[in-house]
């Protein structure tokens, strides 16, 4: 709970324990002062959120009772009565917004600040496959963080720009009512709009979210990288994003109709319109880097200028990590690639077939492990000519690998996260995400990633 919701909290019980702990109420007006201030002053600096509701109802009864009760006296029974049960049904309230707190952004290890554009691209050469007007253009969002000099009275963004659409989008995705992860509103990142980027030239790493994510789904990963000397570019698949907002202001939702219903439409055309949705994933990922290709008088301006493609790295999570492990299978640009859980079961034999020939690290959850995309995985694995890391978390879950742990102490019962621990999957993911990257992108040696150990890590090295 934010400081303020823990100031109303202590109100409230100041409320409801002055009277049984004294057997008096205090002078009239001074409970009812309290909370209400408290209210306010919470509402006012910290805003609404809907977890809160029960709570603000309670001060407000509380208040209205304060000036409203003329006996200010309580009986021994009443004393008790108001300790035991006021306690009780306050500690019950207090659960929901404990349980669903305002997610907190982990710090970044780095000492590099970070800054942030947001950039529409439009790839003329590929005309859109899904959505109500197929044959136009291909057109997406890319978000780029970079290291940046922000100033002092700057502000950091929010953990999406775009969470008054993702965040009902993703709700309703789940099954939840569209205002569940409203709350989110309130987690600020650790990144600074449109700050200076700082003097030098960056490695590049690339990020593909998977089906019906977005572009910040990982941002916490994104600003780790960040803060350690990379440019990160992040797009949003349009159609395959739970929700992209254009700058026009238009906003588009996931095509149902990109990853069908299996048993709904076969198996066979299912595989083909998952092999052609990682394809066009893929195809996004080409076009960033075709974009930053082109230099100032490109799409990224003077963000491109500062962004070293001879030192280029791609990596995604399910759907997206599928793509990035084709794109580097079929891209010399690619120098590194990483998948979590990456989605590789539904590439056609004309890319499986492929011999990778950069250095991979596959990081799998406890679910997709010795499954039937596991078995292609693993035969990526076995016939690649550079080094490949084959990494398994105990504990983890599909979502541990995207933002999904910091929202809430509920994931893992609600069946969003594994039983791995926040604080364990966090750590994790961080120091092989950067750890591979640091290797092979920068060459400063395998230590942190074969020194480092994590006793829920399964780590196994393949030599060519």
């Amino acid at each position: 709970m934010r400081q303020f919701e823990l100031a109303l909290t202590f109100a409230i019980l100041f409320a409801v324990l002055w009277p049984a702990t004294f057997g008096v109420r205090p002078r009239r007006g001074i409970a009812a002062g309290a909370l209400i201030v408290t209210l306010i002053a919470q509402l006012q600096i910290e805003g609404y959120r809907w977890q809160m509701v029960p709570l603000y109802l309670l001060a407000v009864g509380l208040a209205v009772g304060d000036i409203l009760f003329i006996d200010r006296d309580l009986k021994w029974g009443n004393r008790v009565a108001r300790a035991f049960a006021g306690s009780a049904g306050v500690g019950i309230l207090v659960l929901l917004p404990a349980l669903l707190p305002v997610p907190v952004m982990p710090v970044p290890s780095g000492p590099e600040a970070i800054g942030t554009r947001s950039f529409q691209l439009i790839d003329a050469s590929r005309q859109e496959a899904y959505g109500p007007s197929p044959g136009t253009p291909r057109t997406y969002m890319a978000q780029v963080w970079y290291p940046a000099n922000p100033t002092e009275d700057d502000d950091p963004l929010p953990w999406s720009q775009d969470w008054d659409v993702v965040a009902p989008a993703t709700a309703t995705n789940i099954g939840f009512p569209s205002w569940t992860l409203n709350h989110t509103r309130y987690t600020t990142s650790n990144t600074y709009d449109k700050a200076p980027i700082i003097d030098g030239t960056f490695p590049v790493i690339i990020y593909s979210h998977g089906w019906t994510g977005f572009r910040t789904i990982a941002v916490n990963q994104i600003e780790n990288l960040v803060s350690n000397g990379y440019i990160v570019v992040a797009p949003d698949h349009t159609y395959g994003s739970v929700a992209t907002r254009f700058p026009s202001g238009e906003v588009i939702t996931h095509d149902e109709n990109a990853l069908p219903d299996e048993e709904v439409v076969g198996e066979e055309a299912y595989r083909n319109a998952a092999a052609e949705l990682i394809s066009v994933f893929a195809a996004d990922l080409g076009h960033v880097i075709s974009s930053l290709e082109q230099g100032r008088d490109g799409p990224f301006g003077i963000l491109a200028e500062r962004a070293d493609l001879t030192r280029i790295g791609v990596y995604g999570h399910s759907t997206g990590g599928g793509a990035a492990i084709q794109l580097c299978l079929t891209d010399e640009r690619c120098d590194a690639v990483l998948g979590l859980d990456p989605w590789v079961e539904p590439l056609p034999d004309r890319i499986i077939r492929n011999s990778p020939v950069r250095p991979s690290l596959y990081m799998r959850s406890d679910p997709w492990r010795g499954t039937e995309n596991d078995a292609v995985l693993r035969g990526l694995a076995g016939r690649s000519e550079d080094v490949t890391y084959w990494l398994g978390v105990e504990g983890a879950h599909h979502n541990d690998f995207v933002v999904t742990p910091l929202f809430s102490p509920l994931a893992a019962s609600l069946g969003l996260k594994g039983p791995i621990a926040t604080g364990r999957i966090i750590p994790i993911v961080d120091n092989y995400l950067l750890g591979f990257f640091d290797v092979f992108l920068l060459g400063t040696g395998p230590a942190s990633l074969e020194t480092v150990t994590f006793e829920e890590v399964s780590v196994e090295l393949i030599s060519p």
